[in-house]
């Protein structure tokens, strides 16, 4: 009942930030000069009142205020309103692209997440040795280095190496492919995407569990275990790894809002039609409704590792449960 309550408790602020922030996104959007039809103003065999027709017609000419009481009642009946752009419902074309974000987002976050914990361990029972000191060097690179140079180093190691695509999500010249054949060069594809993920993933991991792990050494109960003559390997997983894989959880919710804000770039790179790209192709367009719809999509995906990272800190940490149960009482 206390996980329950708690996770309505999140829900409910989840949703009142999405409101505030796509109220901001119309706010902000009627600051740009121009919507979606004005480069037909330029087309001479388009006239004024025909444009003027088209923008009343998708509710363009309203006041802002009055645009986004619109939208918010369509939302109501799970319409995101119509692209402009695609010439479709916004909701098919967000649903669309979201699958192929979770196609490079999944996997790093799985192995960056996986990769992040195991090396941070490592680097705090060693970090006065060589080993460590290599550790702590490679990841403050890695933090240094943003999403767009890492994209763009990785597509010239596939134009001089010819070992990797350049983009694109399959080969054109695969025809017809049976599953696995499909599979593979999806993969071959994602390496170089999800990689450049990894990387600022792993980093932040990293750092966050050195730490906590640094911490958890110096307290008593690693100590008893030690003298108890338990062996290293369940001082490591039981005594060391799982209490401190609390700031880990923590993080990892807001974690996918940093992986969508580096797909972003890397999708544009590597030509990957998700998320990303198609929120590009919404600025560059003007198309308002595809934009927050978006807008609603990152959000969507931010509420769900939000509340999982909730259930995961309320599952594994008794200390969340307690604290839980003192802000009822």
């Amino acid at each position: 009942m206390r996980l329950l309550m708690a996770m309505l408790r999140r829900a409910l602020q989840l949703v009142l930030v999405m409101l505030l922030v796509t109220a901001a996104t119309f706010l902000l959007s009627s600051l740009i000069p121009g919507d979606f039809f004005s480069i037909h103003q330029v087309d001479p065999t388009i006239s004024a009142e025909t444009i003027q027709q088209m923008r009343h017609s998708y509710g363009l000419d309203l006041p802002v205020h009055q645009q986004y009481l619109r939208w918010l009642k369509n939302l109501a009946r799970m319409d995101l309103g119509y692209s402009l752009f695609f010439r479709t419902s916004v909701r098919a074309v967000v649903l669309e692209a979201l699958a192929r974000t979770l196609w490079i987002g999944i996997p790093a976050l799985i192995l960056g997440i996986g990769a992040g914990i195991l090396l941070g361990s490592l680097h705090a029972l060693y970090g006065n040795r060589a080993a460590g000191q290599t550790l702590d060097f490679i990841f403050s690179v890695a933090l240094s280095l943003p999403a767009i140079v890492l994209g763009l180093a990785a597509l010239m190691l596939a134009a001089q190496t010819h070992w990797f695509p350049l983009g694109g999500m399959n080969s054109s010249s695969l025809q017809e492919p049976d599953f696995w054949r499909w599979l593979a060069d999806r993969v071959h594809h994602l390496v170089l995407p999800v990689s450049c993920l990894v990387i600022p993933i792993t980093a932040t991991v990293e750092r966050i569990q050195f730490a906590a792990t640094r911490d958890s050494l110096q307290e008593l109960f690693i100590r008893a275990a030690r003298a108890r003559g338990i062996g290293r390997s369940r001082i490591f997983v039981q005594y060391l790894l799982r209490p401190t894989l609390n700031p880990i959880l923590s993080t990892s919710g807001p974690m996918i809002g940093g992986v969508l804000s580096g797909s972003l770039v890397l999708e544009i790179i590597f030509s990957w039609p998700g998320l990303g790209q198609i929120t590009y192709d919404a600025l560059f367009n003007r198309d308002l409704f595809l934009l927050v719809g978006c807008v609603v999509g990152s959000g969507f995906l931010l509420a769900c590792g939000n509340l999982a990272a909730d259930f995961m800190l309320f599952a594994l940490d008794p200390r969340t449960r307690q604290a839980q149960g003192r802000v009822q009482t």
